[in-house]
């Protein structure tokens, strides 16, 4: 198996204090970090009699060794110097590690980095800590790279993503607030996580101006989504055979014309190349619920997959933040009194192995009191180009994702997002809704859609971003 490298051991290594890149014999994979065993703590492991860091190498394990981090951070908060020397020390590097990841994010175009979705989770297996001193690194890490970002104009949507894997499955979506208001908010999801000693809880904060969403289903939808649009692509592979395909290995150190060696779309194809060839040698299981290993995409139709997925999500993003309006909501769902709206919900259907997870879940609060069935709505989100088609080949295309929504999101479900007041429930879906992207779709089309979907029992709308 490659080892991670890139943006994965930047994350740890950036600083010389941290460590350099992956060609350097100080960085540390993954695999050599799982094989660590904490020995007994002891300060000297990882610094000099002042607190000063005795090599490279014992950052990277003080990080990964979420018992001795918390030790030092502990030992820090009581006024312990050696230990308040370890600490700046360690966040100076992170600090530095949120500028690089910011100016490295000028190249990414995703809204919530598709390229990269799949490998930053492993931020947790190089910082496992969820305690106070875990969550306080993360904290400057993000506060660091949300600054920078805004001094290279790096777009809102970008920074929440990042954000998102940085605090623990804690989005973060901002205006025009700064720094100090998100290290408000994040010390309010710091002092959950701790008190709960578990991945952050779907739930709603306001804090300074700064809205918090939490929701720990966040990233593993995502991985699913991407996973079936990558099944579903018809585009361009490499051949199946291992002989063949081995003369196809892309090489980190050699990316496209264009891009930076550590560019993280490039990084994550690479990653993504080596998973497909191990799963098709057999030396990797296959995931959950596939049944047959695939060639890797070709570069250039990977790419292409993220910019379309990289459009769907902007769309659907901005079709959530619409039925979270008071306007979105009366519009499309006009009989709820008190809508709650959340997005990617994992939902699990009976004789289904994995859950799915739908765009939209809206429920109305008001119906939640015991005795009471749940109005509880389904909407699935689709951007096609009907450029060029008739309308009988329109309704042809309705006609699929009318069938899909109501199969996947309709029916009894059983809600599978933690925090989510019907958690563990089993719901019957009262109403399923369509949301086409409307942009260019001439009246005369809608009327014959909004006809077709009357027919078939599917709310349909049409959203313009």
């Amino acid at each position: 198996m490659p080892r991670l490298c890139a943006w994965v051991l930047l994350a740890l290594l950036v600083s010389t204090q941290l460590g350099g890149s992956c060609s350097e014999p100080d960085a540390v994979p993954l695999e050599e970090l799982q094989k660590d065993v904490s020995p007994p703590f002891d300060y000297a492991l990882y610094c000099d009699e002042s607190g000063t860091l005795v090599e490279r190498r014992s950052a990277v394990l003080l990080v990964y060794r979420a018992e001795h981090l918390e030790r030092v951070y502990a030992d820090s908060r009581v006024g312990n110097s050696r230990a308040q020397a370890l600490l700046r020390q360690l966040e100076d590097s992170l600090r530095a590690t949120g500028q690089a990841l910011a100016r490295q994010s000028l190249g990414i175009v995703c809204a919530s980095l598709p390229a990269c979705v799949v490998q930053w989770h492993k931020l947790d297996e190089f910082m496992p800590s969820r305690g106070e001193g875990g969550m306080h690194l993360r904290q400057v890490m993000a506060a660091s790279f949300s600054h920078e970002a805004r001094l290279q104009h790096v777009r809102n949507t970008t920074i929440a993503a990042v954000l998102d894997v940085l605090l623990v499955g804690t989005v973060l979506k901002q205006g025009a607030a700064g720094a100090t208001e998100m290290e408000a908010a994040t010390a309010d999801a710091r002092t959950a996580a701790a008190a709960a000693a578990a991945p952050v809880e779907a739930g709603r904060l306001a804090v300074a101006g700064l809205e918090a969403r939490i929701a720990a289903e966040e990233l593993p939808a995502l991985e699913a989504r991407l996973a079936e649009a990558e099944a579903l692509e018809t585009a361009a592979r490499h051949p199946r055979s291992l002989k063949e395909l081995a003369r196809h290995r892309p090489a980190s150190s050699q990316p496209p014309s264009g891009l930076e060696a550590d560019h993280p779309r490039w990084t994550s194809y690479v990653a993504y190349w080596h998973r497909r060839y191990e799963e098709l040698a057999g030396t990797r299981p296959l995931p959950s619920g596939v049944t047959e290993a695939k060639p890797p995409l070709t570069w250039s139709s990977y790419s292409g997959l993220l910019n379309t997925f990289q459009r769907s999500l902007e769309f659907q993003r901005a079709v959530t933040r619409w039925l979270q309006q008071a306007e979105g909501s009366r519009q499309c769902m006009p009989g709820m009194k008190q809508p709650l709206v959340t997005d990617n919900t994992g939902l699990q259907l009976e004789g289904r192995a994995n859950p799915v997870y739908v765009d939209q879940l809206a429920v109305d609060q008001a119906t939640l009191s015991p005795g009471v069935r749940p109005s509880v709505h389904s909407v699935s989100n689709k951007q096609h180009s009907f450029a060029g088609k008739s309308v009988n080949e329109a309704l042809e295309q309705f006609r699929a994702d009318s069938q899909e929504a109501t199969t996947k999101y309709g029916g009894v479900v059983e809600v599978r997002r933690r925090g989510h007041p019907l958690f563990g429930q089993k719901v019957r879906v009262s109403q399923v809704h369509l949301v086409y992207d409307g942009t260019g779709l001439s009246s005369t089309l809608q009327e014959e859609l909004l006809a077709a979907a009357s027919k078939r029992g599917v709310q349909l709308h049409f959203y313009v971003p």
